[in-house]
């Protein structure tokens, strides 16, 4: 049996002259030749898709397309199956985006085609899910390179990996004891992009914050605050900028979280806030998935954690 899928990622706009093909994991590729586009949504998957969506797809800035032949899926998989497992490596790669840029990625319809020489079934599916900016806005297109695609696919690789020999899967509750500090920060950076409010965004912000530098409640903010300036510091960030953006972040947490009301211009900055905030998350969690001893650092002993924090204050 072979299994064939079809998709294209809304809201991505991929630009620049390469038009090869470009792998995002096995059995994931980006197909942006027209020519091949044009024999991937042959006459089976016209009639089958519907005009309006074989309309969609045919002038898509890309479509998402993968290949199994024989050996990965069992002869007596459904299609439905099947294009179920594909969805979930899609949404994987779809949050990974993430570390990329910020962007507002969906896959609004997918298909699967299950055949063999005298046999041929199909069936659809969809991520029911819309991710917004971090400033709240959606069904924004957002421009991709080749160089981008490189570090998506690269970084997803080196998260996926963690995630999965670290217990941090979608597969188990990131509240247990045995996830990572970064797969549960992590967990609560995905949850603000689903969020439309950029308000509630800070809020999961500052939640993927503790996730990373708290070891226990005490001065929770001004502790944060400290150590994430410290931390950037070393990226070129100014610490005292980054201690007084941290603080004025769990302001807002703080009002969001106790039901309190913003108004006037505290009110009008937390678009802004939010996509500045975002942009210091993405600097952290690159760095650290791009250093072995950062993860080992951020997902070892809290007892370590808290003396190299203080080596870093005091000592330097």
């Amino acid at each position: 049996m072979n299994f064939k899928f079809i998709t294209t990622f809304r809201f991505l706009k991929i630009v620049g002259d390469d038009y090869a093909d470009f792998q995002l994991m096995p059995g994931v590729d980006i197909i942006r030749d027209r020519e091949k586009i044009r024999r991937i949504l042959n006459k089976e998957f016209k009639m089958n898709a519907g005009l309006i969506e074989y309309d969609h797809f045919y002038n898509a800035n890309h479509i998402i397309h993968g290949e199994f032949k024989n050996n990965f899926f069992k002869d007596d998989d459904a299609s439905g199956l099947a294009l179920l497992t594909w969805l979930i490596w899609l949404d994987m790669l779809v949050y990974d985006s993430w570390l990329v840029k910020d962007n507002t990625f969906l896959c609004e319809i997918a298909y699967c085609n299950k055949s063999s020489k005298h046999y041929s079934e199909w069936s659809n599916n969809s991520l029911l899910g819309l991710n917004t900016l971090s400033t709240g806005h959606r069904y924004i297109d957002v421009e991709f390179t080749t160089e981008d695609l490189k570090k998506w696919e690269e970084t997803s690789r080196k998260l996926q990996t963690f995630l999965n020999d670290n217990n941090s899967t979608v597969f188990k509750t990131f509240i247990s004891k045995e996830y990572s500090r970064y797969g549960r920060a992590y967990s609560f950076i995905k949850a603000a992009r689903r969020d439309f409010n950029p308000a509630m965004k800070i809020s999961h912000y500052c939640s993927a914050l503790e996730s990373l530098f708290s070891t226990d409640n005490t001065e929770l903010t001004h502790k944060l605050s400290e150590r994430v300036a410290i931390f950037l510091k070393d990226y070129g960030y100014d610490p005292l900028n980054v201690y007084d953006q941290v603080k004025y972040y769990y302001s807002i947490r703080s009002k969001v979280t106790h039901g309190d009301s913003l108004q006037g211009k505290k009110l009008e900055t937390i678009p802004d806030k939010s996509q500045e905030f975002d942009g210091l998350l993405r600097v952290i969690m690159n760095a650290i998935i791009s250093s072995d001893e950062l993860m080992q650092l951020f997902n070892g002993d809290s007892v370590a954690f808290d003396v190299y924090f203080k080596k870093k204050l005091l000592c330097e």
